[in-house]
């Protein structure tokens, strides 16, 4: 046994030893492993992008310099990582064997994961975040989307985009849904409301998949940065992943949030290969320690079948939480990145101006994660669902700490946990250095936590097994040390009250220095019960089907579910309430619009939800848009008075008016081009607002929406036209168009609807042109644009206009398609002055050259004459 222990000695000390002399570490192992497996990109002559991870960029430099080396330095990054152009034999023969290279790898190109179509921000409880703290918006915070560029013409973001040099040239709608979850301002509909409204958003280029300069985040205020992209399945600790850590740990105040992938059905490789469905990151970038790996759930928050698992290429927990995103990654990692810009709004705005560390956010969003899947932490959701609330409330109640603990050392917090306390929860987090690329593991610094009550019993961590066989990786957590992670988690079902120790020991800090670190806890009480949808910013749609969320935490399964439009005065029930541990029913809202209230009764216990709205969706149109003014209108709903309209001004949607009518006069030119209206339900309460309107582009002119013509069974005008408002129209009338002008047809009066259609059984052989004349009661007269229908009746071809002008073009039709024919001109001595070879039924045969007169037009088919006419040229 004591050689055992001996032998086990000498091979940790020699591991250690091979750990820190990274000048000795085999060529191979400085190659990442796409390299590794594709060493014919090192056969191409072509210069292309490397990535060099040095010990000395110093050393790099002179090096290149030295030996003239065909290296182009792109970018210094810190941790040594210097973007270069080169060809690849070159860094194969005279770079990769010098000793103060590490690491070398290229970079990959990167796909977006998926765009969300679907809005809920009720599972994550952000909603409730909105409605407890409605000062809460992200206002003098900045939020970076690192990918291409989203429509900045969006009004979503009015006056709220920044532009950058680090913004892609490359506008993409997967950007613009991102940056919508994060931060939209809800001006084009309620479902382009984000996270923080008020923040304003920078975009970065995703072309390099390196973090940007420390100094941008710095210049423009960015305290979180969105990555909802992903490259292949890449199982390492790549260059990329060392940046992110770095960057993080430069920028203390800043969170890099990323996407898992959607490759949860694909088989993982590297460490893990041949397991199916497990550890299948998208990205070595996702393997950094210090960032938030996001994965995603549908509505009842379950994981995504798609969403990517871990564990990280050495066995960490990732992805760290789940958020919604039903039809990908993207869309959760985008809420996740919302939520850290209100977690730190509270609290710049708390503590007066500085900016949590993000090992704190990052605690505070762990431990009051939703637990879903085995008890603890899994590889599928990693702590569990965001629950933006519960981290607001750790945050508010000051359930949090921080601390830094030295190589040997112990730091000890105490907290009281009150009787009757269902569950205790501590998490631990810190920012490590971060590790060579390439690094068998990735852990620095290593720190330990524990949990002692009165008695003295010790809690250890939740730790998963990263064995990479699959039914081990699928095992439930087990209590133990843990020598991987950089956040740890204690929970405690039920524990007695009283007071508790949090401890933090600094098992293996690096270079004698002590390892700061952040520390959030909570206890959850008995027999609670909270509505999470809908809260009073929340709107339940009317005549259709409203998932209804809540939180409990009775033993009891059983509750009446009830609704009222009277403010309490009477109750209806709700169907067959499902078990409160479910957490969500559905409910087909009443066909109104109205104010309502939501009630569950447990035990006699009565928990009556916010005042919220019951809103059916309202459509805005265009009734006329004439040079001086314009003209919106609304259907009337029912017990309905007054309406609002809101206009868009300089950043958000602003009241113009109240009414009690159902139309609006728009006055021309204006400054206001985008209009919506919403119904009032109570004199300051607003039901849902329409979509947004910008009313010079809904197709309407100046009282005609559109006029058309057709040929119909090949011998009928069919004439059909549509207004856009009855308002002050006295009159509609089709005209055509005759040798001595424009004739009346049929004329419709009175106005009292808006599609008119009119059957022309006289046509004439040739070109008929019509029109339509609106007159309105003021006696103003409004006409169309010409429509015409051309009409093959004893001729095989139309010429036309007629007279038309030298600057001009011929239109010749042929009733058939023509085969060796040509059009002739001839002027009045006889001389031909045009030929044109005729090739499709319709040609424009330019008329450039001649001079003003008289022409004789003949059609020639194979040689013959098929077609005289005389054309007048001015």
């Amino acid at each position: 046994m004591k050689r055992t222990g001996l032998l086990l000695l000498i091979l940790s000390f020699t591991v250690l030893i091979v750990q820190a002399q990274p000048a000795v570490i085999p060529i191979n192992r400085k190659l990442s492993p796409l390299l590794q497996n594709n060493r014919k990109l090192f056969s191409d002559k072509k210069e292309q992008v490397f990535w060099i991870v040095t010990s000395n960029i110093d050393s790099a430099r002179n090096y290149f310099r030295t030996k003239q080396l065909q290296v182009r330095i792109l970018q210094e990054h810190a941790g040594g990582l210097l973007v270069v152009s080169a060809s690849g034999p070159l860094i194969d023969s005279a770079v990769l064997n010098q000793p103060f290279v590490r690491f070398v790898d290229v970079p990959r190109i990167p796909h977006e994961e998926l765009a969300v179509g679907t809005f809920d921000n009720s599972l994550n409880t952000i909603n409730l975040v909105h409605s407890q703290y409605p000062a809460l918006n992200g206002a003098g915070m900045v939020a970076s989307v690192k990918e291409n560029k989203p429509d900045t013409t969006d009004i979503d973001f009015k006056g709220r985009y920044i532009s950058t040099p680090q913004t892609s040239s490359l506008i993409a709608s997967h950007a613009t849904y991102m940056a919508t979850i994060i931060a939209g301002g809800e001006n084009s509909f309620y479902t382009g409301s984000g996270v923080v409204p008020a923040a304003s958003i920078v975009s970065s280029n995703f072309a390099t998949l390196l973090p940007d300069g420390d100094n941008v985040y710095r210049q423009y205020g960015i305290t979180v940065q969105n990555h909802s992209y992903g490259t292949g399945i890449e199982n390492y600790y790549g260059a990329d992943a060392a940046a992110y850590d770095a960057s993080i740990i430069n920028n203390p105040g800043l969170l890099h949030v990323f996407s898992s992938g959607n490759s949860g059905n694909l088989v993982s490789n590297g460490p893990y290969a041949g397991i199916s469905s497990m550890a299948n990151l998208t990205g070595s970038f996702k393997m950094a320690k210090n960032i938030l790996t996001v994965g995603a759930t549908d509505s009842f928050g379950n994981v995504a079948f798609l969403s990517s698992r871990g564990p990280a290429y050495d066995g960490r927990i990732k992805p760290e939480l789940i958020a919604f995103g039903e039809d990908g990654t993207s869309g959760a990692a985008a809420h996740t990145s919302g939520t850290v810009l209100l977690l730190q709004q509270y609290y710049k705005e708390k503590h007066g101006g500085p900016l949590p560390p993000a090992s704190l956010i990052k605690a505070l969003l762990v431990n009051s994660a939703d637990d879903r899947g085995n008890k603890g932490p899994d590889y599928q959701s990693g702590y569990g669902s965001l629950n933006a609330w519960k981290a607001m409330q750790t945050l508010a109640n000051e359930q949090y700490s921080s601390g830094s603990a030295a190589q040997g050392g112990t730091q000890t917090l105490t907290i009281n946990v009150p009787a009757n306390t269902r569950q205790l929860k501590v998490t631990l987090c810190w920012l490590d250095p971060a590790a060579a690329a390439n690094a068998p593991k990735a852990l620095i610094n290593d720190l330990d936590l524990e949990l002692v009550d009165n008695s003295g019993q010790v809690w250890l961590p939740w730790v998963l097994s990263p064995a990479p066989i699959i039914d081990s990786l699928l095992k439930p957590a087990v209590r133990k040390k843990d020598d991987l992670n950089t956040v740890e988690q204690v929970t405690i079902d039920n524990p007695i009250a009283g007071t508790y120790a949090i401890r933090v020991r600094g098992f293996a800090v690096a270079g004698g220095g002590s390892q700061p670190y952040a520390i959030a806890w909570q206890t959850e009480a008995p027999d609670q019960f909270q509505w999470q949808f809908p809260t009073a910013v929340d709107y339940a749609k009317s005549g259709e089907d409203n998932l209804l969320r809540w939180s409990s935490t009775f033993n009891t399964n059983a509750g009446s579910l009830e609704y009222s439009l009277d403010k309490g005065a009477s109750w209806q029930t709700i169907g067959n309430t499902p078990a409160l541990s479910q957490g969500y029913a559905y409910w087909h809202a009443p066909d109104t619009c109205s104010i309502a209230l939501l009630r569950m009764t447990i035990n006699g216990q009565v928990f009556t939800s916010d005042t919220f709205t019951i809103s059916p969706l309202l459509a805005v149109h265009v009734g006329f848009n004439c040079a001086d003014s314009a003209m919106l209108f609304w259907d009337r709903i029912r017990g309905i008075d007054t309406y609002r309209v809101f206009r868009l001004g300089q950043k958000y949607l602003e009241p113009v008016i109240t009414t009690s009518d159902t139309s609006l006069i728009v006055r021309q030119p204006g400054n206001f081009l985008w209009y919506t209206v919403a119904p009032l339900v109570m004199p300051s309460r607003p039901a849902l607002k329409a979509y947004t309107i910008n009313y010079q582009t809904q197709g309407v002119d100046c009282y005609l929406k559109n006029f058309l013509v057709d040929l119909d069974n090949g011998n009928t005008g069919l004439l059909m036209a549509e207004i856009g408002t009855t308002l002050n129209v006295k009159s509609v009338t089709f005209e055509k168009l005759t040798s001595s002008g424009y004739e009346p047809l049929q004329t419709f009066q009175p106005i009292t609807i808006l599609y008119y259609e009119w059957a022309d059984k006289n046509l004439k052989d040739g070109v008929n042109t019509y029109r339509v004349k609106i007159e309105l009661n003021n006696g103003m007269i409004i006409y169309s644009s010409p429509q015409s229908i051309y009409y093959f009746l004893t001729t095989r071809y139309l010429i036309f206009p007629n007279p038309v002008k030298t600057t001009s073009y011929l239109s010749v039709l042929a009733r058939e398609e023509p085969e060796n024919t040509y059009l002739l001109l001839y002027n009045t001595l006889g001389q031909q002055v045009l030929q044109y070879r005729l090739q499709q039924t319709v040609e424009m045969v330019p008329l450039h050259g001649l001079t003003s007169g008289v022409y004789f037009a003949m059609i020639k088919k194979n040689g013959k004459k098929e077609f005289t006419t005389k054309v007048m040229v001015q």
